[in-house]
């Protein structure tokens, strides 16, 4: 049979994307240090943006764009832009009414939040009871991680002795050793170390390499490393020579101030989500007070309008009008959808908010999605790489969404039996490592009946090493 070429129509629905709709879900997607970044590109090589937080009450040259506006200069193709499938218009977490920013400045000045955008930021101290917490409800634990956290000093070191603490506030020793076993497994690692031996033997343990030669020369030989007497080590361990210098190299790696990688840390996070509890109710403010608050220049809408305007200059303004009316556009929708989504998030995860993590409920992008009748794409470019700033603490937004387990008290969060499998093994004995057999037989006592190859999975996830690897 011979082959035939033939030409013939079909018909197909489907839906192009224009520049528009693909910048929106950009913005979407980025955090507010992000955000601040595309702005500050755009205002440097589009004349037409101006911030009006930099003009004088009486500037009345530029004009605030808070919706879009009745009379925009007609742009080249103008009709073929209106034509296009507008994914936006479908998708109802979007809004014709942009968001009132006047609004928000008010209710952000209500709260008398710092200039800079890390919001209320929070000391070492702070930082590490809001992990505390979530390891760990007991109130009798928390009053003694509050006196152990208190004395830590900013390189990261535990000033006072376990002894000391427990005297003075009348703990029970084993009980404040228990305590500082699991703030020393918080971040970063060798927080809460006594000495630098101690630091560095911590880090390495983190690593899962407590067991190693490198922790063994910490333990022992310590003072010679410092002075680099790496023949006497090499001697003394049977070593090659090259070798113990390789060891020495990887030991010198490690921080012996911990502190200083974690205020690098803290500092990178800042909150898009700011929670405030307000008598029995919260009230979620999005963090853009210091975004530049963008308009649109008069000055070149009145240039359009000229008719001595070259044609090569009126393209160039009808372009930059266009953009920058798509940015602004842009902004306002991204603070509609993270305002929306967030309180959609504090409806469901408010025990979480306040208890901690094991009240942390199954939670789905796809539960959000529906609530709001949006595609769960846009719920996942929502929450990407942002935080929220809560009176328990910072926590990212995607911590608040979880897979649901079955157990015998019904559907609970994965993210509850990872933190139970956690507590477990920071309280296991030294000399007798839990198994992940032993894991699944204490988690069904607390009604978490799972099996050994999830234990296996969740234990992988929080990087901590098998039994064999953690005897002491």
């Amino acid at each position: 049979m011979a082959l035939q070429q033939k030409l013939f129509q079909k018909q197909v629905q489907k839906m192009i994307m224009s520049a528009k709709m693909q910048q929106s879900m950009h913005i979407l997607q980025l955090n507010v240090v992000e955000l601040d970044q595309l702005i500050a590109e755009e205002m440097a090589v589009n004349p037409v943006l101006e911030d009006t937080s930099l003009q004088e009450p009486s500037d009345t040259n530029k004009e605030v764009i808070e919706s879009p506006p009745e009379e925009m200069p007609k742009i080249r193709d103008q009709e073929n832009i209106s034509l296009e499938p507008d994914w936006l218009d479908n998708d109802n977490v979007w809004f014709s009414d942009f968001f009132d920013r006047g609004k928000i400045s008010q209710s952000i000045e209500k709260h008398n939040f710092q200039e800079t955008m890390i919001t209320n930021n929070s000391s070492m101290q702070d930082e590490l009871m809001q992990q505390f917490r979530i390891m760990s409800e007991n109130e009798d634990d928390l009053l003694i991680a509050e006196q152990i956290i208190g004395n830590i000093a900013e390189n990261g070191y535990l000033v006072a002795s376990v002894e000391e603490i427990s005297r003075t506030n009348n703990f029970d020793l084993a009980k404040v050793h228990q305590v500082l076993d699991v703030i020393q497994g918080l971040e970063p690692a060798g927080i809460g170390a006594r000495d630098l031996r101690e630091c560095l033997l911590l880090q390495l343990k983190r690593q899962s390499r407590e067991n190693s030669i490198e922790a063994e020369i910490v333990k022992n030989y310590l003072k010679e490393l410092a002075a680099k007497k790496y023949t006497l080590i090499s001697s003394e361990l049977k070593l090659p020579l090259p070798q113990v210098k390789k060891y020495a190299q990887r030991i010198s790696a490690l921080d012996p101030k911990p502190c200083r990688s974690f205020a690098a840390e803290a500092l990178s996070i800042v909150p898009d989500v700011i929670l405030e509890k307000a008598e029995d109710k919260y009230e979620v403010i999005i963090n853009s007070k210091n975004l530049p608050k963008l308009s649109i220049s008069q000055l070149y809408k009145k240039m359009l309008k000229e008719k001595k305007c070259e044609k090569a200059a009126l393209e160039f303004i009808r372009e930059k009008l266009q953009n920058a009316q798509n940015l602004i556009n842009g902004l306002s929708q991204r603070e509609q959808t993270l305002e929306r989504v967030s309180k959609c998030i504090i409806e469901y995860q408010q025990d979480f908010i306040e208890k901690g993590i094991s009240n942390l409920k199954p939670l789905t992008l796809k539960e959000i999605a529906e609530k709001l009748e949006v595609h769960p794409s846009t719920i996942s470019r929502t929450v990407a790489n942002k935080y929220m700033q809560t009176p328990y603490g910072t926590f990212a937004l995607k911590k608040f969404f979880s897979q649901a387990i079955s157990t015998e008290q019904g559907s609970m969060s994965n993210q509850n039996i990872k933190a139970t499998i956690d507590e477990l093994v920071k309280t296991e004995p030294e000399n007798k490592p839990l198994s992940d057999q032993d894991i699944v037989g204490l988690l069904i006592e607390k009604g978490m009946p799972i099996s050994r190859r999830t234990v296996t999975k969740y234990r992988n996830a929080l990087k901590i090493p098998a039994a064999h690897l953690r005897r002491k």
